[in-house]
């Protein structure tokens, strides 16, 4: 049987701040609201690789950045004006907005006072360009703290007067305020810094000397790439001291990864632990600031486990603690274990997984010395509410659906806003439920993929949502969901007539049913028989197959749509949102299960009306990258061509925390890595089908990976296509790169699959 849900294209024309009515429909079929016909009475050519790419054209206008001032009377944006960026603050009570700094302005002089500033090269060793920093609100709500050619600044907000409080080398990251405002602490060079605003004195808290492989308050690259770890230090709540992780990352080894765009070209050196090696030896401790003496608490024992994240307790019987999550290298246990500043430990909660432990939210800890904290105990991720005796007090949710997210406390602290799929599988709506488990109730109306920005005292949140046909919009509710008005409703300029997004659930007769969603041509006839692009990724908790708009890959779907292409995703096994049981079906068998349900749905869509089964690609990268290859390589009667980006060709080059969680160590399933390695089934691969394309300063899936592919297809006697982007990452970064691929992309297919060309 097939379930086929479809939604029709809805488009709302561009307005920076407007307020509208709130819709009283629910559920999943909910009615978008409409479009207004002139946004779509004539077909817009301007949809186009360059405009997209080269242009950001269709980059979505919502605001950025948001700050929520501290009694939630109002909140700050950074909001794009043509050339021009500005600091708004819309107050919630009246709707009024108001421009607080001309940000632009403020970067231009700011950067004028750094004229010598040299930001440093892809091929120098530094940590600043794997994230950008978003500028931070004071305690007092009175001053910005954020960075600007390396230094940090503050700027008043009543003023506008901004001044840096550090002039060095070296660039200042994770930054954060001490509680009462008056200090900022800062990681800088893989040591721990704080700077006095009033007398702008500057002290280092840590000394790794000529320690350069001790990392203190920043995480190495692992735990940031694979555990989510951004910030590793944490003001405590009164300010005297600093809890940090402290990394040793000596017994990992270090890759080369080298910058050929100098007349000597550069060498950085990355420690990067792969799968089966050693991982940096790491232990949580507190510094208390008066006398620069650290009380380490934990270790990473037993051996190598991961100190997964910490915080300090603001408020409760256990004010004054830290919590901290505690993982085993198997990562089949997870223990969220609590920590007194003397050196006191013990454990309030344990999950176990004989495959394994997926770390969820983190706890949320309450004035009464209760704590809510998710588990996939009941075989789906559920919220429940613990004792610090470590007792379970109340199983909040329950039910075969999955909670993905907890936004904060709502109005008087007695129920708590998070995020599930419960009753529509492809959406997700923010609910709120009583701290007792009762009177749970939907707080977003219309289907899509909707998250809240809870405000401080939950009176009211921000929802960020869209369907998979309209772009992300604002807009402002009470804690009860009561809709307050629209803060913008992310339309974009130009764009229009897109064909619509299908969902489907298909079964397919063994007991698996699994979604698909497909774009067609404008055009499309099924008297007529088309070309197919499948998109993949096919990752374990991946979900690629939502009611969201997601980003401009949806525009270069319509683009291929536009030049003749049916446009197919399937969600395989393994996937996200549907319980731990469907997820975890890929364990120790990565690139099996998963390429079977790629290759299974390809043919549900070569039977259907108006699909020419001869002419089916598929293209995708990271994981989809290694997706792509095994289709390629196994089913080579099914996908005519592909285009791979920065694949995995075996997961023994991959890292420890990632791949050992699905696959286990090599030396315990060389069987399972081998059989799912794209290196091992090059035989199959049809001459001219593939197009492969790789960063060659990738620092996730190592180039490597691809030169080894190279080195058995050559081997091979295969005749392909491949294209290597200089001083490039794991993704594609650069308006200039971003284009020339999806060109070469689109090319290939054109000539494989024979759409239409460009016009």
């Amino acid at each position: 049987m097939h379930l086929r849900l479809l939604t029709t294209a809805c488009l709302i024309p561009l307005a920076a701040c407007s307020s509208t009515g709130s819709s009283s429909s629910s559920g999943a079929n909910a009615p978008q609201p409409a479009a207004p016909a002139s946004a779509r009475s004539s077909a817009e050519n301007g949809l186009t690789l360059e405009a997209i790419y080269g242009r950001d054209a269709y980059a979505s206008p919502l605001p950025t950045d948001i700050l929520w001032r501290s009694d939630g009377a109002s909140f700050l944006c950074r909001d794009e004006e043509g050339e021009r960026t500005r600091l708004l603050e819309h107050v919630v009570a009246t709707g009024e907005v108001r421009e607080l700094l001309d940000w632009t302005k403020l970067q231009d002089d700011l950067k004028s006072r750094r004229p010598d500033y040299v930001k440093p090269a892809m091929g120098d060793t530094n940590r600043t360009g794997r994230f950008s920093f978003p500028p931070l609100l004071s305690p007092a709500d009175d001053q910005l703290l954020g960075t600007v050619a390396g230094d940090l600044y503050v700027v008043d907000l009543t003023s506008g007067a901004a001044t840096f409080i550090t002039d060095s080398r070296g660039e200042e990251i994770f930054f954060q305020w001490r509680p009462d405002g008056g200090a900022v602490a800062f990681a800088r060079e893989g040591d721990l810094y704080v700077v006095d605003l009033a007398s702008g004195q500057e002290r280092r808290l840590t000394d790794r000397g000529a320690e350069t492989t001790v990392l203190n308050g920043v995480a190495d690259w692992v735990y940031e790439e694979e555990l989510a770890l951004r910030q590793s230090f944490w003001w405590s709540p009164d300010g005297g001291s600093i809890a940090y992780l402290q990394f040793d990352t000596s017994p990992i080894p270090i890759i080369p990864i080298t910058d050929e765009l100098h007349l000597v070209p550069h060498l950085e050196r990355q420690r990067y632990p792969k799968t089966g090696a050693a991982n940096s030896r790491v232990r949580l401790g507190v510094l208390e600031l008066a006398s620069r003496e650290t009380t380490w608490l934990a270790s990473g024992d037993a051996p190598e486990a991961y100190l997964v994240d910490a915080e300090w307790i603001a408020e409760g019987p256990a004010a004054g603690s830290l919590w901290y999550l505690w993982l085993n290298r198997d990562q089949t246990r997870l223990e969220l274990r609590l920590a007194e500043p003397s050196g006191s430990t013990r454990t309030l909660v344990v999950e176990e997984d004989e495959r394994w432990v997926e770390v969820g939210p983190d706890p949320l800890f309450l004035a009464d010395g209760t704590f809510l904290w998710t588990s996939e105990r009941s075989g789906w991720r559920h919220l429940y509410r613990w004792g610090l005796d470590g007792s379970r007090r109340d199983q909040l949710t329950s039910g075969e659906w999955v909670v993905s997210a907890v936004d904060g406390l709502g109005s008087g602290g007695g129920t708590v806003l998070f995020r599930s799929n419960e009753g529509a599988p492809l959406d997700t709506h923010v609910w709120s439920v009583g701290l007792d488990g009762r009177g749970k109730q939907r707080l977003t109306a219309p289907s899509g993929t909707h998250s809240a920005d809870v405000a401080p005292g939950g009176q009211t949140w921000l929802d960020t949502w869209s369907t998979a046909e309209m772009p992300p919009r604002l807009e402002l509710y009470r804690s009860n969901g009561e809709l307050v008005r629209t803060v913008d409703d992310g339309a974009i300029a130009g764009l229009a007539d897109l064909s619509p997004t299908e969902f489907e659930l298909v079964d397919f007769g063994d007991g698996t049913s699994l979604w698909t969603k497909t774009v067609r041509p404008p055009d499309f006839d099924p008297a007529r028989r088309y070309p197919v692009v499948v998109y993949v990724y096919g990752g374990p908790g991946s979900q690629l197959v939502r009611n969201s708009w997601g980003d401009v890959r949806g525009l270069y779907h319509q683009v291929l749509a536009r030049r003749g292409a049916v446009v197919f995703t399937l969600d395989n096994r393994g996937a996200g949102g549907r319980g731990a049981a469907f997820e975890r079906q890929l364990y120790r068998r990565l690139g099996s299960l998963e390429v079977e349900d790629q290759v299974r749905g390809a043919q549900w869509l070569a039977s259907q009306p108006g699909i020419d089964a001869s002419r089916i690609g598929i293209y995708g990268g990271s994981y989809g990258g290694f997706m792509t290859l095994l289709c390629l390589m196994r089913a080579p009667d099914v996908f005519r061509s592909g285009v791979a980006w920065a694949p995995v060709t075996d997961f023994r080059f991959y890292d420890t925390i990632y791949t050992e969680r699905y696959m286990d160590r090599p030396r315990d399933n060389a069987e399972g890595y081998t059989s799912g390695a794209p290196l091992e089934h090059v035989e199959g691969l049809r001459d001219g089908s593939l197009l492969l394309a790789h960063g060659l300063m990738d620092n996730n899936v190592h180039f490597q990976n691809t030169v080894e592919l190279l080195d058995a297809l050559v081997a091979a006697e295969k005749q392909f296509e491949f294209m290597a982007y200089p001083r490039t990452r794991h993704g594609i970064r650069g308006e200039a790169k971003r284009l020339h691929f999806h060109q070469i992309s689109a090319d290939f297919f054109a000539r494989t699959l024979e759409l239409s060309p460009a016009p």
